[in-house]
């Protein structure tokens, strides 16, 4: 069944405070947006060929002007939905689509796709403002039972490891307390799965392990919980604690244009990160024993065992770049050699880490 979604906005999206159906689990979280410590970051572009050179120099220069200067870390809270529907990797509330997190983003990217028009556009921003507008805060609080609940978390799919450790896998730690025995179901589109998701899951959440289930068909739920992600909720509420937030001495003021449009939202992701990150490094370190992090090289290559099920990677010049590194004490590490708790101490471990882009990069 396909999602249609030249519909008009309030009935393709669920807007929080307008339409019912989402619930907090008590208590209801004091913030949803607040500022936190962010990484000093370079950016920086060399090529032999000087034009290639000047481009990327230029594509720097653009890229670090839109960057914000403050980073802010995104509340990620346990929700009760009801009439809701996941498949394909996304959720549904009462026939629609639930805006959180990575999977919200994919649903308005493919919504902007569909509906490039410029009314059509301006349709959408109008249901925004309307949104901030007219919800109804502070939302629900959950009253009844909701540990015999099940959970359902988003998965884009059950190959990639970027998406998987950054999206789904830390989402596990807001139920870890949970005694209950009901399933966790990852909701991913296909029966794709490579044995490294769950290594990561027994590694990192032993206790959890047993209860999840891969789902890769639409399921229904009367009631279920989720995690929710406020990404998108800056954009559809207008919210005194986003607004004090942002609102605090020293943020960047272009924290106050908070809109739905992708340049913005873009803006806000490379500024910010979302709760269940934060909760996932501290499970993994927990999980690590200091030892195994001490015999770890500090100055590392991330290889890759190209005869097994990596994609080649074709890196010209890589026999001198790895003569360089070695002559200068660097370790060729290949991480899929390593157990994933050995993967987590590897990088803790690491001063300098040196690698290709790709999606294989550990957490």
């Amino acid at each position: 069944m396909s999602v249609e979604l030249q519909r008009p906005p309030m009935a393709v999206f669920h807007f929080p405070g307008i339409h019912p159906g989402m619930s907090y689990l008590a208590p209801r979280p004091g913030w949803v947006l607040r500022q936190v410590e962010g990484a000093a970051v370079r950016l920086f572009a060399e090529s032999d060929e000087p034009t290639v050179r000047d481009m990327q120099r230029s594509a720097i220069e653009r890229q670090e002007r839109r960057l914000l200067t403050t980073v802010m870390e995104i509340n990620a809270s346990p929700v009760v939905l009801e009439n809701a529907q996941f498949r394909n990797a996304f959720g549904m509330i009462d026939g629609r689509i639930w805006l959180n997190g990575a999977a919200g983003n994919r649903m308005r990217n493919k919504f902007d796709q569909q509906n490039t028009e410029e009314w059509r556009q301006g349709r959408l921003v109008s249901a925004f403002r309307r949104g901030r507008k007219e919800a109804a805060l502070p939302l629900p609080v959950w009253k009844d039972r909701a540990a015999d609940l099940p959970v359902a978390i988003e998965l884009k799919n059950g190959f990639n490891y970027y998406h998987f450790t950054t999206e789904t896998l830390g989402c596990l730690a807001s139920f870890v307390q949970d005694d209950g025995d009901q399933p966790i179901n990852l909701h991913l589109p296909q029966d794709n799965l490579r044995g490294f998701l769950t290594g990561f899951i027994e590694a990192v959440f032993p206790r959890s392990a047993p209860r999840v289930r891969f789902v890769s068909s639409a399921c229904r739920y009367d009631r279920v919980r989720a995690l929710y992600s406020h990404q998108h909720y800056l954009y559809q509420v207008e919210d005194p604690r986003v607004q004090a937030a942002v609102n605090q001495p020293g943020v960047d003021p272009r924290w106050n244009t908070l809109r739905s449009e992708a340049p913005y939202r873009k803006a806000v992701a490379m500024a910010s990160y979302d709760s269940s990150l934060r909760l996932l490094r501290e499970h993994a370190l927990r999980r690590v024993p200091r030892k195994l992090v001490e015999k770890m090289p500090r100055l590392v290559w991330m290889g890759r065992d190209e005869g097994g099920a990596a994609r080649l990677r074709g890196l010209s010049g890589q026999a001198r770049l790895m003569a360089g590194l070695g002559e200068r004490g660097f370790h060729c590490v290949a991480f899929e050699h390593l157990s994933p708790l050995e993967q987590i101490a590897q990088m803790q471990a690491a001063d300098i880490l040196v690698a290709p882009h790709g999606a294989a990069w550990p957490i």
